[in-house]
């Protein structure tokens, strides 16, 4: 009986063990299938508070098909803050850059064509103006987390509800096992924005820049270096023409430059289920009022895998 007895604990133990082992291997699985990532840029790195003056973005993406064609899902909340240079004046002759803020829910499928290669449409729909609290996030930061002086906000871009929708084409060659060229056509079409835009760059390692492709189509660990150009042709940029379908008029507008250039440079290290990437950003003017030729910010980045 004594003997029967440590047999069925014995049992129960690798009944136990078996069961354990089984849901720890299912959650490795999901867990090498989703993510959540949280971007903050902004030109606070370079002790600057202009132009594109700071984004959030909250991104949760997920493998919804793992079969020979992969698809991916991605859902992101954002906000963008965009300022003038001379944030404590209420003329608008000293602005260069006209106060707006961009809240949006976004919506991407992804849908791998190749083993180096996806095609993605999505959806992009927010508020802009008051509506989007860009303004009262902005003063709550200055005024609580770095003391500083609190923006007026004066004649920000108008309240709107906004839609754009996109699609894209991405595609990488190998040139060593380890250093790939990323390259990523994107066209927009929308009442917040009508643009055209590429990206070409180069990668060594654990991939860098998770806009082009996503944090789960190249996953794997150590250390990344990225360089890249993205050329854009703006065709209608809300945040600063304040043209649309709303009732309210633009109390400062400026002239849009259909051309704009981003420069990049990044760095990202990868270990067991996080991720972290640091990108450095050197931006073209967005408009002819900006005297600066250059506009310098940073992203940093973190990621979790499920």
């Amino acid at each position: 009986m004594k003997i029967l007895k440590i047999l069925v604990f014995k049992n129960s133990i690798i009944n136990s063990l078996k069961y354990t082992c089984i849901f720890l291997i299912s959650n490795l699985t999901i867990a090498q299938s989703s993510y959540l990532n949280l971007d903050v840029e902004n030109d606070l790195y370079f002790l600057t508070d202009e132009y594109y003056s700071s984004g959030i973005f909250i991104e949760t993406g997920k493998v919804v098909k793992k079969d020979s064609i992969k698809k991916f899902k991605i859902w992101e909340l954002g906000q963008e803050i965009y300022t003038p240079s001379d944030t404590d004046s209420k003329d608008f002759e000293n602005y260069n850059y006209p106060f707006g803020g961009w809240t949006f829910l976004r919506h991407v499928l992804q849908i791998e064509k190749k083993n180096n290669s996806f095609f993605e449409y999505g959806f992009q729909f927010g508020l802009t103006g008051e509506w989007s609290l860009a303004d009262r996030m902005q003063n709550f930061y200055h005024k609580k987390i770095i003391n500083a002086d609190i923006p007026t906000w004066e004649g920000q871009i108008p309240n709107a509800l906004h839609l754009n929708i996109f699609t894209s084409y991405y595609y990488q060659n190998e040139i060593t096992p380890n250093i790939f060229m990323y390259r990523k056509v994107k066209a927009i079409l929308g009442t917040q924005r009508i643009a055209f835009e590429t990206n070409f760059g180069v990668n060594y390692g654990v991939n860098v820049n998770d806009k082009i492709s996503n944090p789960l189509y190249v996953n794997s660990d150590k250390l990344g270096i990225y360089f890249g150009l993205n050329p854009l042709f703006v065709f209608h940029d809300f945040m600063l023409s304040g043209k649309g379908f709303q009732k309210e008029q633009a109390l400062f507008t400026a002239r849009s430059k259909t051309f704009r250039l981003i420069f990049d440079l990044g760095f990202s290290y990868k270990f067991k289920n996080w991720k972290f990437i640091c990108i450095y950003k050197n931006r073209t003017p967005d408009n002819f009022l900006q005297p600066e030729e250059q506009h310098h910010y940073s992203k940093i980045s973190v990621t979790y895998f499920f």
